[in-house]
């Protein structure tokens, strides 16, 4: 009787085991490298067994970066070679793939690198530089208007613009701009400015104030002009206007106190 109990025990346990051993899935992501540039595809797979044996089954998995700002759900095969596109508005830094499968959940980690990157356009006299990059365009760049050249340095927000207005004698120039990676080349732009003024001014620059300064040619006698480059002189200007105000304070004070002082060894003396 006795064995008979032990072994029905022994055989439910045995049961138990492989019942919560067949439940005992293991679930992972392999991924192709851990740096990726954009335009890039990411390569991964999802693995999902149960003991040895591949399992088939769909499984759910989650492809974004840190902050969650770019999040994409997914229903995958596993086992398979899966790729995911890096597009050019995805933020630089960590990124991840989250697979879920029943009660298992499991997390990995790529990254994908800084693109700092403009695209350059001339449209009429303005010409249009936009951050197509993943990071904050910061590159100084190259604005040849016919033999003129105005350099500026720029701090454009992912996603955003800059129109600059090109200025010249009005005439028809070759313009080129670049930042030492892209170029862009046109013939026959038509610039009518005043006099022998020949510049390139930020048109949010301008609203916000006026621009002031210059550098004269010593041949021609041309008046080159640039907001980006020269992005202190308004508050150069507005130093110098102050300290001007305090001169002329300074100095009316002095003669109102040689006048008094004047005025009281007059009433001495008549006295």
């Amino acid at each position: 009787m006795q064995k008979r109990v032990f072994s029905s025990i022994f055989a439910s346990l045995v049961i138990l085991v492989a019942l919560v051993s067949a439940q005992e899935y293991v679930l992972d992501i392999k991924i192709g490298k851990q740096i990726y540039s954009l335009e890039e595809n990411v390569t991964y797979r999802i693995l999902l067994f149960n003991g040895n044996t591949p399992i088939s089954d769909k499984v759910s998995i989650t492809i974004s970066d840190i902050a969650e700002k770019n999040k994409f759900d997914l229903i995958v095969d596993p086992g398979k070679d899966l790729e995911f596109f890096i597009n050019k508005s995805f933020s630089s830094g960590y990124w991840k793939i989250e697979a879920n499968y029943q009660n298992k959940n499991v997390k990995r980690f790529f990254t994908v690198g800084e693109n700092e990157e403009a695209d350059f356009s001339i449209e009429g006299d303005m010409l249009i530089i936009r951050n197509i990059g993943n990071v904050p365009y910061t590159k100084e760049i190259k604005i040849l208007i016919g033999s003129k050249t105005i350099t500026q340095r720029q701090n454009i927000a992912i996603g955003d613009y800059r129109e600059i207005r090109l200025i010249a004698p009005q005439g028809n120039y070759h313009v080129e701009v670049t930042d030492g990676i892209k170029t862009i080349s046109q013939g026959d732009i038509y610039l009518a400015g005043t006099g022998k003024v020949i510049g390139a001014l930020d048109e949010e620059m301008v609203k916000k104030q006026p621009v002031f300064g210059g550098v004269r040619d010593s041949e021609e006698e041309d008046l080159i002009i640039s907001s980006g480059s020269k992005p202190y002189f308004g508050v150069i200007l507005v130093g110098a206007i102050f300290g001007i105000f305090i001169l002329l304070c300074i100095e009316r004070f002095v003669r109102r106190r040689r006048g008094d002082m004047g005025f009281s060894m007059l009433q001495h003396q008549l006295k």
